[in-house]
């Protein structure tokens, strides 16, 4: 029998000012980082930057699939209040679009909505991006001959990934992206409010509970149990203290 070619996944993190790419395979029942790349470009100018990502996953194996983690440049984010009616999708569609247009002043048919799972008993985090950017990196993965597997926001990818930690606290959770951050209140497993704000804005002088920090900047400390700093695991390709811009495209993934 022939064996099936190697197949691979390839996860993109769209920062404000780069493609960081990482490529992942399967062997031997572990997942294992087998390339990694970074592809810069100007704010608005990401083309040449696109054409360069294609080129190098074409350099890889025949089988292939993506997932996009978009960064808070292109993503805006709110926290739907949740109830049993809003369980029609249609009717929390609906009342989605009325929020966005309600705390952005935008017309909500220029964006594309993503909805996490719904907190439990209140709360339900939304990301939106511009209706483009969907078509775009569809059209990517099909000039590249791969498997759009999905379009994730960072803050979700960040959430899903540790929430083993968050959804047992009271707090904080700060996910630096470049030039920005996000800032998520919650009460374990309820997301109570989220705001970005520009990179170096200080958090609130009081802050209740635990305060957690997810970043993409290599780290000058050795991680500990105790540490706030959430940090993935050193393992099969990735060494923490020096591939830390890697971080959000392998959110997930280990």
């Amino acid at each position: 029998m022939t064996p099936l070619p190697i197949s691979a996944q390839i996860r993109v993190h769209l920062a404000s000012d780069a493609l960081i790419a990482c490529e992942l395979r399967r062997e031997w029942r572990k997942t294992i980082v087998t390339r990694k790349e970074r592809f810069e470009f100007d704010s608005g100018h990401r083309g040449p930057a696109m054409d360069a990502l294609a080129a190098w996953i074409m350099q890889g194996p025949a089988r292939r699939s993506m997932v996009w983690i978009i960064g808070p440049t292109e993503a805006r984010y709110f926290v739907l209040p949740w109830s049993p009616a809003l369980i029609d999708r249609g009717m929390r569609d609906a009342y989605a679009r009325a929020r966005y247009e309600q705390l952005f002043e935008q017309e909500a048919s220029g964006a594309a909505f993503y909805f996490a799972a719904p907190s439990e008993g209140d709360g339900q985090l939304v990301s939106c991006v511009p209706i483009e950017l969907p078509a775009e990196l569809t059209a990517h993965a099909l000039r590249t001959e791969s498997e759009l597997l999905g379009i994730k926001p960072a803050i979700s990818m960040v959430w899903d990934r540790f929430r083993d930690v968050l959804e047992t606290e009271q707090g904080t959770l700060c996910v630096v992206d470049g030039d920005r951050q996000a800032i998520v209140q919650h009460d374990k497993k309820r997301i109570e409010d989220i705001v970005v704000k520009p990179r170096g804005k200080t958090l609130a002088a009081k802050q209740e509970g635990v305060v957690r920090r997810f970043s993409n900047e290599p780290s000058r400390t050795q991680p500990s149990a105790s540490s706030a700093d959430l940090r993935l695991p050193a393992q099969n390709g990735f060494v923490a203290t020096q591939d830390a811009a890697y971080a959000f495209a392998l959110c997930g993934a280990l």
